[in-house]
């Protein structure tokens, strides 16, 4: 009954099923893992759910999606009350309230927050105090440790819970018989040992700032971009905070005064210019030179030839820089999009070459090849392209220059 997830490249994690009476996996529990093989509570409790939350966030995803599970994950208090919370939907995840948790106001305010934006709570190792009772109405899945409690227990809370619509989980399951006790008490879901120990969960980490920065892309897109939280997220990273002031004095912008203030960076950038930014900065983090002079050249080139045709040059450009990701960070192109939840339009030209922009990325692409490989000398379009694409080329430069200054 086990199941692995994902192919040998870095360790994520662990994914350990839970089952339903039928034997057929309802969901999938994260748990914390790492190559050094230190355990959650040696790396301690924030540390470790951050990591945990990190990986659902970004690399995980797609794998937890692929079984078309949910995922339940521990998180600690700090993330819990963290304003941004998580960054994936609450169809995805399944958030799981420890015993070792304290019930505050300002805790059950939070999950009666989330609750009404979607998020399900699964209350684990759950041990029936008073303090826990205003969470439980808000609670989808109750979580038995088996091992602590008895069935006698189990069995006298399970009725007198019987009005709410809860599902009961027995953990901690390690043999046929326990099963069967538990399958007797009514309880519908169960996990432990006598179906499948945890499987590793490896795949590709992208990283922090990158993570950091597709929070930012995602409020710098929406319809009605919030400056207010735009300039809270940016603040939220000093080293990027940094690197968009030391953009927004440089000689590339020629400010008039030296600016000091995030909100006068946010000002003089502009929401389109700072969006190309701060994909730039997440997306070429520790890349290779080279890398990150094709990604550059890239969107440039995309803007320059949209210019050409009426359209949207920053959309262009940011279409363009975007589909580097699978070089610059070792994903695919779709698990990046994933964590950026863009329009139709951007998507569908990044990942099927759909749309005008879609054929301005393509045509960019193909010139890449061509200037690649030196072929020169040709009459037509294709020249045009490639003298297009060396402006381009010699414009990456300068803009290296700019970000190298930044770092």
């Amino acid at each position: 009954m086990t199941q692995e997830i994902g192919n040998a490249d870095s360790l994520l994690l662990a994914s350990q099923p839970i089952f339903d009476k039928h034997d057929t996996i309802h969901a999938v529990e994260l748990l914390y893992r790492n190559e050094s093989g230190l355990s959650a509570e040696e790396v301690g409790e924030a540390v470790a759910t951050a990591e945990v939350v990190y990986q659902l966030s970004t690399a995980v995803t797609q794998r937890v999606q692929a079984v078309k599970v949910p995922a339940f994950v521990n998180v600690s208090t700090d993330i819990l009350l963290s304003p941004h919370f998580l960054p994936v939907s609450p169809e995805h995840v399944v958030i799981e309230l420890v015993e070792r948790m304290v019930p505050t106001n300002e805790m059950i305010e939070t999950v009666r927050r989330l609750h009404a934006r979607g998020y399900r709570f699964a209350l684990d190792d759950f041990a029936f105090e008073p303090s826990w009772e205003p969470l439980i109405p808000m609670a989808s899945y109750v979580k038995v440790d088996i091992s602590s409690v008895e069935p006698a227990e189990a069995k006298r809370h399970k009725e007198r819970l019987s009005h709410l619509n809860l599902k009961w989980v027995a953990e901690r399951i390690e043999t046929l018989e326990e099963r069967d006790i538990y399958l007797q008490l009514g309880f519908d879901l169960f996990q432990g040992y006598y179906y499948a120990r945890p499987s590793p969960v490896y795949g590709k980490k992208i990283p922090t700032a990158t993570l950091h920065a597709t929070a930012l892309l995602r409020a710098l897109y929406q319809p009605e971009p919030n400056t207010e939280e735009i300039i809270a997220l940016i603040e939220a990273d000093p080293e990027l905070a940094l690197k968009l002031t030391r953009v927004a004095n440089s000689a590339f912008y020629h400010p008039l005064a030296p600016i000091t203030s995030l909100r006068g960076v946010v000002t003089h950038l502009g929401l389109c210019q700072l969006a190309s930014w701060v994909a730039l900065f997440g997306l070429l983090g520790d890349a290779k030179s080279e890398h990150a002079e094709l990604a550059l050249t890239r969107a440039k080139a995309c803007e320059m030839l949209a210019r050409q045709h009426a359209l949207n040059e920053q959309d262009a450009y940011f279409i363009g820089l975007v589909s580097t990701a699978e070089l610059l960070l070792g994903v695919s192109r779709q698990e990046f999009l994933e964590c950026l939840d863009l329009d139709t339009t951007t998507t569908e030209a990044i990942l099927h070459r759909k749309g005008d922009y879609g054929s301005v990325l393509q045509r960019i692409e193909a010139t890449e090849r061509h200037f690649a490989m030196r072929e020169f000398g040709h009459s037509g379009e294709r020249d045009q392209l490639l003298a297009l694409y060396c402006r381009a080329h010699d414009t990456a430069f300068e803009m290296l220059s700019t970000i190298l200054a930044a770092k």
